[in-house]
């Protein structure tokens, strides 16, 4: 624990050192009575910041995929307000917003690429951190409607891959599977590296297995119960 704490701390000394060197290098490059700012350097201060703002957007609309052209309204209403008030904090104030606004309201898909729902490697995955579908971490209350949105049946069983150091608090991941339930989805299943915790069966399976492996009268279990069968996630 100390070498952990150590370890964080050090982090935290040399990003504050670094971050604090950069932005004080201007002031002692350019401090004091008589110096004079370069052009070059005034210049490129004049366009940095519409740069940055421009990777911004970039960043912001190109990781979606908008259902409707509605969405860039908050684009928009940025750009007006800023042409007509000329006050930065009420463009990005309003915009911002607007932006959330419609992003809770679904205006937006994200493309999760193919969903796998299988044990052996599947696509839905709790962590400490969170729960993922491939590699992003989503809203675990949007599951169910993204489930849907690839026509996922609900009577399908959903695995849920759980990570080895988020085994030991398995409480967000049950309420995780309540949720499923309550939306439809009744048959999730907690899968890690070593074992699955249960196995859920179609009643047509069951039927097969009966059929294929079942034993005589002389071997019969006395109790007659059918144990669960544990599979791994690499089966």
């Amino acid at each position: 624990m100390a070498e952990e704490i150590l370890h964080t701390a050090g982090i935290v000394a040399v990003a504050w050192v670094v971050t604090f060197g950069l932005r004080s290098l201007p002031f002692l490059l350019f401090a004091g009575r008589g110096r004079d700012v370069p052009p070059s350097v005034e210049r490129f201060g004049s366009i940095i910041s519409p740069v940055i703002i421009a990777g911004l957007i970039v960043y912001s609309y190109s990781a979606l995929e908008w259902r409707t052209a509605w969405p860039y309204i908050s684009g928009v209403l940025v750009v007006a307000l800023q042409l007509w008030r000329k006050n930065a904090l009420l463009s990005i104030i309003a915009g911002t917003v607007v932006y959330m606004c419609l992003l809770s309201a679904g205006c937006t898909s994200n493309d999760y690429g193919d969903i796998v729902l299988d044990a052996a490697h599947p696509s839905i995955r709790y962590s400490t951190q969170g729960f993922l579908i491939g590699e992003r971490y989503v809203d675990p209350r949007r599951v169910p409607a993204i489930l849907k949105s690839y026509d996922v049946p609900t009577d399908r069983v959903i695995h849920i891959l759980v990570d080895e150091e988020s085994e030991r608090d398995l409480k967000p991941a049950r309420a995780f599977m309540g949720l499923l339930a309550h939306n439809g989805y009744r048959r999730s299943v907690l899968v890690t590296k070593k074992r699955a915790e249960s196995h859920v069966r179609t009643e047509e399976e069951m039927a097969l297995e009966r059929q294929q492996y079942a034993p005589s009268p002389r071997h019969a279990s006395p109790s007659g119960k059918r144990k669960i069968r544990y599979k791994g996630a690499s089966d």
